[in-house]
């Protein structure tokens, strides 16, 4: 741990920095050692859905029929406001300190050669730098309201809601819609890309820690070389999907009851999502591949020919050559040894060319598919889903 301590003089926190983490310091939201961010995620309720409740009830748009969609009965804006917002700053408890701990273990695991320690360090001084980039932030800003803008004008509103009312001179925004759109939007897109921001920034972490000289062990049962532990981190993005897929479920749900558009028909749309999401999620772990398949390929060589010699060694002395009755094979130390030998050339065989199982790309798609299963109870009863389901169990 000395050296550990020596190499790692900053942890690797891609969420504890930037110009809005300062302000939050300074408001009182963020104090040392503890971020409350219960209390960031309470706030952010009460600054997006309770004033939109408000301002809609000030102009009779809450509830009712005085437009056909009153926001109480506007899924979206409570998928959004009321759980996917808290969600992506509730995120930051869990997956920032999981990614420095992956991080640390490059060096607690001895991947990383004492003598690269300094490339280490330099890789982690380059991502916080850019995670407290003032410039960054204020790109992902200007984002945010230009994927606002590009998403106001580009939806075409049919009839009267909450946030903006038609009538034959055009469409008008109401109280309600103002904050909603100067505000309450563009804060969800910030938050998004600033998570897209911080998985580049993991990203470019992973890819100089592969220009390293790691020590990868093709043996390794972990079947990754030694770097299983990354793909397991990487699966703790999928708080970051869920949260997303929660405000998609949220616009599914509004086109299904309202604008009588079968569930079927967004099939494709959602699987190209999934497909699409969970490639974004995974696309750094691949930084690792071209070395992967290097160590696999070497060790099958190497241990190829360990196994030509020994088992060759192993027949001479217990099958072509005569040996004296007193020679008994079973529970030898040689027969041991072939098995381990075997089980060795096993573990090669079997390495990933991505540090990940099976279970990374399963666990992120269930992210982004659980929150959308509440939108079959529009093709089917709730019993009759049931009935399905425990069929497909039982």
């Amino acid at each position: 741990m000395t050296d550990l301590a020596l190499a790692n003089h900053r942890q690797f926190l891609l969420t504890a920095g930037g110009p809005t983490y300062r302000l939050e310091m300074r408001v009182g939201l963020i104090r040392a050692n503890a971020q409350r961010t219960m209390r960031k995620a309470l706030l952010s309720i009460v600054a997006t859905w309770v004033p939109l409740l408000i301002l809609s009830a000030l102009q009779h748009n809450a509830t009712g029929n005085l437009v056909p969609v009153p926001f109480l009965r506007d899924f979206a804006v409570h998928a959004r406001f009321l759980v996917a917002v808290p969600l992506l700053l509730l995120a930051e408890r869990l997956l920032g300190p999981r990614l420095a701990h992956c991080a640390n273990h490059f060096v607690e695991s001895g991947l990383v050669l004492q003598s690269d320690y300094p490339k280490f360090n330099n890789a982690i001084e380059k991502g916080l730098h850019w995670r407290d980039s003032t410039g960054a932030e204020v790109v992902l800003i200007v984002l945010a309201y230009l994927l606002t803008i590009v998403s106001l004008l580009s939806t075409a509103v049919h009839v009267s809601t909450w946030y903006a009312v038609r009538t034959g001179a055009g469409t008008s925004l109401t109280c309600a819609g103002w904050w909603f759109v100067v505000f309450c939007v563009p804060l969800f897109q910030f938050l998004t890309l600033r998570w897209l921001w911080r998985l580049f920034l993991w990203g470019q972490f992973l890819w100089r820690m592969n220009r390293l000289d790691l020590q990868l062990i093709p043996t390794h049962p972990d079947e990754a070389g030694g770097l299983a532990f990354v793909g397991e981190s990487q699966r703790f993005f999928g708080i970051i999907l869920l949260a997303y897929s929660v405000a998609v479920s949220g616009v599914l749900a509004n086109g299904v009851i309202y604008d009588r558009i079968a569930l079927p028909h967004f099939a494709p749309s959602i699987a190209a999502y999934v497909a699409l999401a969970v490639f974004i999620v995974l696309l750094p772990l691949f930084v690792f591949s071209g070395r992967l398949i290097t160590t696999k390929r070497v060790g099958l060589h190497q241990y190829g020919t360990l196994a030509t010699e020994y088992t060759s060694s192993f027949h001479k002395k217990w099958i072509s050559s005569p040996r004296p009755t007193e020679d008994v094979l079973l529970g030898t130390g040689d027969i041991q040894s072939l098995v381990d030998l075997g089980n060795s050339f096993a573990f090669i065989e079997k390495m990933n060319p991505a540090p990940m199982g099976p279970r990374t790309p399963i666990h992120l798609a269930l992210a982004c598919l659980i929150p959308m299963a509440p939108l079959l109870l529009t093709m089917m009863p709730l019993d009759s889903l049931l009935r399905m389901l425990l069929k497909v169990v039982i």
